[in-house]
């Protein structure tokens, strides 16, 4: 059973959003992208594990996908997390093209590709950890301490997986994702005592979704830029070219002269992702263009069905769907 679903990271959305309202020539650009698409690389790699997880018998597990914890000290991040009465495991996805090599030695992956080599952290010890700070969770809230299996699931197909021989270890722990059903097999034989019963079950999965605290990033800061940098003004949703203007209650573009009613709406959501969930009118009129004052009125009250105060101290709720 899909006890939390999985939902598109808020990172790789404020990313995705950065990257449209941020030029090209920005400095930071470059990093941006790239920190975007290996973002993107590990959702398109949980995303390739819900063929293999559904083969799991619903009634016998209860996954979690993209759980946040915290330990006491700090938060740790379970990508999936795989619950029974008998065992838990911990599923760490990687999404890496290429050749890679696990260097034990040095606690690190290294990927080859197109006669390229490039150094990861190593996802091994990261999960390790991972199961050390889910144990010292359980602890805490006092919990039956269940056997805790970390795993290392490769979901491209096409990766070529290579383990120093003198590794022992780490191959048993690094698996394909089709091998998941396999292994989980193989951990239901080993692991025939239930820790817990009906209500110690349903108690715990209560407490994993209540514990479960979304990262707080700030893009702004987080990459030192400004939001004076950002892109201002409608984008054509035909052409994806800024601006577009305001003309007798519609939106054309000046770049294909596509015509849209409610192209604001995603600059909204834009400005609420990267900015501030709230927007005054003298906010909206910088942000979305050159617009007067009863114009920008207008569009907030018939976009924002909630605010707060009034006058120009009035601010409008956006509405906005983070997935």
């Amino acid at each position: 059973m899909i006890a939390k679903p999985r939902a598109k990271p808020i990172f790789l959305v404020k990313l995705e959003t950065l990257l449209k309202r941020l030029p090209e020539g920005h400095p930071k650009y470059s990093l941006i992208k790239t920190d975007y698409a290996r973002q993107r690389a590990g959702y398109i790699g949980e995303k390739l594990l819900e063929f293999p997880l559904s083969y799991l018998p619903g009634k016998d597990y209860l996954i979690f996908h993209d759980l946040r914890l915290s330990n006491g000290r700090h938060f740790f991040q379970i990508d999936v997390l795989l619950l029974t009465p008998f065992f838990i495991s911990i599923l760490e996805v990687k999404n890496i093209s290429g050749s890679i090599f696990f260097n034990s030695s040095f606690k690190q992956i290294i990927r080859t590709i197109e006669g390229k080599e490039e150094g990861f952290a190593d996802p091994v010890a990261q999960v390790k950890r991972q199961a050390e700070d889910l144990k010292n969770w359980l602890v805490r809230y006092r919990f039956p301490v269940l056997p805790i299996e970390p795993l290392v699931v490769m979901a491209n197909e096409h990766t070529v997986i290579k383990f120093d021989p003198r590794d022992k270890i780490t191959p048993y722990l690094v698996i394909p994702s089709l091998d998941i059903l396999s292994k989980m097999r193989f951990y239901e034989k080993k692991f025939t005592s239930s820790f817990l019963n009906s209500r110690q079950l349903k108690k715990l999965y209560s407490r994993l979704i209540a514990d479960h605290t979304p990262a707080e990033i700030d893009i702004f800061q987080r990459y030192a830029i400004q939001k004076t940098d950002l892109i201002k003004g409608i984008q054509c949703p035909s052409c994806l070219s800024f601006p577009m203007n305001r003309v007798h209650g519609n939106w054309k573009c000046l770049a294909c002269s596509h015509v849209s009613k409610n192209a604001h709406i995603q600059a909204l959501n834009d400005y609420a992702l990267l900015i501030s969930p709230t927007i005054t009118n003298k906010e909206a009129r910088y942000f979305l263009g050159s617009l007067s004052s009863d114009t920008a009125k207008r569009i907030l009250k018939q976009s924002c069905r909630v605010s707060t105060g009034d006058k120009k101290g009035k601010r409008y709720f956006i509405p906005f769907d983070e997935v």
